[in-house]
Order: C-alpha cells, then structure tokens, then sequence
C-alpha cells in the first residue's frame, strides 16, 4: 500500500490552524522543519480561504441563475452572464484547491521531518463511516498498532487509511509488522504515527 492511502485524523481538542502549526513546530527538531512547518500552514490557511470564497461564488451564480432563469432577460444576455459568472467562480474555487492540497500533503510529511521511526505490530482494523469535505460517506479503517521499544516503553499507535479495493485493510493484517514515523515517545498518543513501510517487504 502506497503512503498516500493512509491518513490522520488530525483532531486533539479541534484546534484552530494556527494552533494546530505551532503544536507540529513544538514537535519538530530543527529549526528548518519548524519554519517549514508555518510556512505551508499559511499556505493553507490563505488557500483555504480562498476555496470557501470559490464555493460562495458557486452559490451566489445559482440564485443569479434562478433569478435569471425568471425571463425578464433576454436569453443571449442571461447565457452571457451565467456562463462568466460561473467560469469566474470555478476558477477561483480551483485557484484555491490546488495549492491547499499541495500544501496539505506536504504539511503533513513536514510533520514527520524529525520524527524517529519505530516497527510495531497491526493489533486490530476496524471501521467506521465518516462525510468528506464534499459530504459524501467515506469508509475509514483505523489500524491499532502496537511497538515495543523497550523492557519499559511501549508505543500504541492508530493509522487510518481510505484505501479501497485488495489495498483495504482487514483482518487478515493482524499479526503484519508495519513502520511508523513518530514524534514523541508518548505510550498513548495514539494520533502520532505516520505510515512509513511494510519492513517484511524490504528485505
């Protein structure tokens, strides 16, 4: 399974975007990760802000368009007025889609940058449905992963994947070893881990 399959659920306390930065940036080791880290969470932050504007846009062209659809204008006008208004509101809401999902995916393996990587084994999967951004049912599998590091240290950790089709994960994964990056050496945060490879498929 690629590494774009796997997901975080990225809720402690629903923090705001910028809380949200400055907790991954207490996280980080370098200086370098933790002015990177700001940095794509602006991105972001302005992105963000400019697809909600897009999706405002979209909204105002349908009432213009039922107003519109009254009559009262001549139908080459009204055409006109749909057509740019509409190209006009797409071309916003894209403009901001883009550089908020490339932002995003980078964002987040910036999260990791410093972290230390562990080798831990797949303790259960379970499911659950959740709503995207565009309101549709997604299935999301939550992976509990447990790593031993120590006599006295271990890790208990959940992925989450979307993957769909022979990539889904099942039961059948129990007992698998999988590698995640983690930041703190927290038993029991468990939204700390990020997918970093099957190690029994490297050898």
């Amino acid at each position: 399974m690629s590494g774009r399959a796997w997901t975080r659920r990225d809720r402690w306390s629903r923090p705001t975007n910028d809380e949200f930065a400055e907790h991954w940036a207490a996280l980080a080791k370098t200086p370098e990760t933790r002015a990177r880290i700001r940095r794509l969470s602006r991105i972001r932050n302005i992105s963000l802000g400019i697809v909600v504007t897009g999706i405002g846009l979209i909204v105002v062209m349908i009432l213009v368009t039922i107003v519109l659809s009254t009559g009262l204008w001549l139908t080459r006008e009204r055409d006109t007025i749909i057509a740019w208004g509409f190209g006009i509101a797409t071309g916003v809401f894209l403009i901001g889609v883009v550089p908020e999902t490339i932002a995003s995916n980078r964002l987040h393996r910036a999260q990791y940058a410093d972290a230390d990587s562990a080798i831990g084994i797949i303790e259960s999967v379970a499911t659950r449905e959740e709503r995207d951004a565009e309101g549709d049912v997604a299935i999301v599998h939550c992976v509990a992963v447990t790593a031993r590091l120590s006599d006295d240290l271990t890790l208990h950790r959940h992925l989450e994947s979307t993957a769909r089709g022979s990539d889904r994960p099942d039961d059948t994964w129990v007992g698998r070893r999988i590698r995640f990056r983690h930041n703190t050496l927290n038993p029991d945060a468990l939204d700390d881990a990020r997918f970093d490879g099957w190690p029994d498929r490297e050898r």
